[in-house]
């Protein structure tokens, strides 16, 4: 019960159903080690945390107790705690491939980790192509590290190829979907209303938009930053939404006509906001596949801001393919896959940037990195809001950060990814070609 209301964004009814479990089963510490892993999922890390830091070490094992209060404290910003943490984790279970790319990715990693991480036997694994894919891509990691970036693209690529295995990607469907999704909306291209103002009792949704890995958790950070920001995070609400209303524009006049209105959605939308976060404020929704729901996003929201992250294609695509997704990225496992998914969010970039206007804001990762107080400025101005000095410091907001870039956004705005695949340009011939070709065969929907 907990995860079917887990699922369908009902937390409250989520965390009592796992009362109910706890008390049932005695409230002993593998309950408990489950209920913090509930809280995790919910975003609740810091009651997670502290549920895990109660239970004795060997809940439900070392390894287990570990990694996951590992991957806390990184979440949670504590990156020597998480580190040694992890360290242990490696330690009692050396075929935890998640256990070592949790670690590679804590920092450098220490000579003695990496003689251990050299030593692993890959038949450890037992065929379980996840933890063998995860840890080629520690590998990976530690190889780019030392510089040696022959030996990190040829790990990146088969940890790749084992998840590829596990999870395949169809780009028809990928195409498919963002026609369905994009095509039919008719709206205003005039300005964005002016209908925005600080909120007083209400939480009002600003979304980010862009590729995995393109600056869309940073420009989250920095707008949590502002003093007027009370949470943001990748919900995946209006995925749920749609289970009422469809995502397609047919779906949503459909809706209408049986008595349906945008009012209604919104209200839905909000109400499962509220119940992750209870302050009142504006609130940054950054969540996957959101060039999906652009239009339904416009319909019901129409004095939202929608800002959208574009990467250099290269740099993007390099990153993507570099980082190890445990879920829902299948396009991310094979460079011509991610050039055929860039080309159909290239397509839908320019559909909604042709139909929304002024009402979305294109932000470019170089330009802000690179020019970061005028940058800023635009965003917060486009979000109806002030700057405000947090905002350019962003790494000092200490909120937990549950994506890749975990510990990227813990570090001062630095220029460094700008041009971060030239050490690989001669490995990405696969990417330029697909991507040359699917851009012409799907570079705009009619």
């Amino acid at each position: 019960m907990a995860a079917i209301a887990k699922k369908n964004g009902e937390v409250e009814d989520a965390l009592a159903a796992m009362d109910y479990y706890c008390a049932s089963a005695g409230n002993t510490p593998p309950v408990q080690f489950e209920r913090a892993a509930l809280l995790a999922q919910l975003g609740q890390l810091e009651e997670a945390d502290r549920i895990l830091a109660k239970l004795p070490p060997g809940t439900p094992t070392m390894a287990e107790y570990y990694y996951s209060s590992g991957t806390l404290s990184l979440n949670l910003g504590r990156v020597g705690e998480a580190r040694e943490k992890l360290q242990r984790a490696c330690k009692a279970a050396p075929y935890s491939g998640q256990s070592w790319l949790a670690l590679s990715i804590a920092g450098p990693m220490q000579a003695a980790d990496i003689d251990a991480l050299m030593a692993v036997d890959p038949g450890l694994f037992q065929s379980n192509m996840t933890e063998l894919s995860a840890y080629h891509y520690a590998l990976g990691n530690m190889f780019h590290e030392a510089g040696d970036y022959r030996k990190a693209f040829a790990s990146f690529s088969v940890g790749a190829q084992k998840k590829q295995g596990v999870t395949p990607y169809k780009f028809s469907a990928d195409k498919a979907d963002a026609v369905r999704v994009a095509s039919g909306w008719q709206m205003d291209k005039a300005s964005r209303p002016d209908d925005i103002r600080t909120p007083t009792k209400a939480l009002h949704p600003i979304f980010v938009s862009g590729l995995p890995r393109s600056g869309t958790t940073l420009v989250e950070q920095i707008l949590n930053s502002h003093s007027k920001v009370v949470g943001g995070e990748e919900l995946g609400l209006m995925q749920l939404v749609t289970q009422d209303s469809g995502n397609a524009a047919a779906d949503f006049a459909r809706f209408r006509l049986h008595g349906g209105s945008s009012s209604e959605l919104a209200n839905l939308y909000c109400y499962l906001l509220r119940q992750r976060h209870e302050g009142n404020g504006f609130f940054v929704d950054k969540s996957l596949d959101t060039s999906r729901f652009a239009g339904l996003i416009a319909a019901i929201f129409p004095a939202s801001p929608i800002i959208w992250l574009r990467r250099d294609p290269l740099d993007c695509a390099w990153s993507a393919y570099r980082t190890w997704f445990l879920r829902g990225m299948e396009w991310s496992w094979s460079l011509s896959h991610i050039a055929y998914h860039f080309a159909v969010e290239d397509a839908l970039f320019t559909h909604w940037s042709s139909l929304l206007g002024e009402k979305l804001l294109v932000v470019d990762y170089a330009d802000l990195v690179q020019n970061p107080e005028i940058e800023i400025d635009r965003i917060t101005r486009f979000c109806g809001l002030q700057i405000e000095p947090a905002q350019l410091s962003p790494h000092e907001n200490r909120r937990p950060v549950k994506t890749a870039s975990v510990i990227q956004v813990r570090r001062p705005i630095y220029t460094t990814s700008v041009g971060n695949s030239a050490h690989y340009h001669a490995y990405m011939d696969q990417f330029v070609e697909a991507y040359e070709t699917a851009r012409l065969e799907f570079c705009t929907f009619v």
